[in-house]
């Protein structure tokens, strides 16, 4: 089973938009696929048609040691499974703590299909479980944004977790959002990927699309909701390059 864990390097960088699509790409793929959402801010379903009034998820059963998370399991109308983490911001620490203390044992509850790929949404926030769990994954995407924002909170993630002098084979980081028609956004984008090594980086990014936008609106992939949205293109070519980097690891 691969394990693939996505995380924004700032808040809006776009982690939950790369599960929902990458999770549909690698679908379309023939793939065996379950995302689950790891974010207190439960918007992972609201790319899958989940009612925003149901507020049910996969959090609370795990804190309360509940054998089958199949229990917990929700399908899409497109076919997509996926674990929306339900409200728990009074119980959230408590579900850290669990998931630092047995890495193994969340991963094998979330599935023990040894084919399948698991996409963990990971909160932005949370150092704790990015060190929990990168040396327990097959990839992590760091995703980040050509925007005014990325270069201190890079700077800061780099000091916090050490990255400078340790890099873990799993890590990697993804561009989001790239749009070389604006010019402040297209010059953020060329610094960084000039100091960043071709060791720690994607070699697939994720174009701006204002469709990705529009089918979050209709509670939709990008895919669902536009056939010809150019986005497609980038999570499909980004599906491949996952599938391919996890056979290796």
């Amino acid at each position: 089973m691969a394990i693939i864990t996505v995380q924004s390097l700032f808040s809006g960088a776009g982690a939950t938009t790369i599960v929902a699509n990458l999770s549909n790409a690698l679908l379309r793929k023939d793939n065996k696929v379950i995302a689950v959402d790891l974010c207190p801010h439960n918007d992972l379903r609201l790319w899958y048609g989940m009612p925003i009034q149901q507020q049910g998820g996969w959090a609370k059963s795990y804190i309360n040691n509940t054998n089958d998370s199949r229990e917990c399991a929700f399908r899409s109308d497109f076919g997509a499974i996926f674990f929306p983490l339900g409200y728990v911001h009074d119980q959230f620490e408590e579900l850290t703590s669990l998931i630092e203390y047995n890495p193994h044992r969340f991963f094998s509850w979330l599935s023990d299909d040894p084919e399948t790929l698991v996409i963990i949404n990971l909160p932005s926030q949370s150092i704790r479980l990015y060190q929990a769990l990168i040396e327990h994954v097959d990839l992590h995407l760091c995703v980040w944004q050509p925007e005014p924002r990325v270069y201190p909170r890079m700077q800061a993630f780099i000091q916090a977790t050490g990255l400078g002098s340790d890099v873990p084979d799993a890590f990697v980081f993804l561009e989001n959002a790239v749009a070389p028609q604006l010019e402040l956004n297209r010059d953020i984008s060329d610094i960084i990927n000039h100091e960043l090594s071709d060791k720690v980086t994607a070699n697939v990014g994720i174009m701006r699309d204002q469709h990705l936008v529009e089918a979050l609106a209709t509670q939709q992939s990008c895919y669902e909701y536009s056939v010809a949205a150019s986005a497609n293109a980038d999570f499909s070519e980004l599906a491949t390059w996952v599938a391919q980097r996890c056979s290796r690891a």
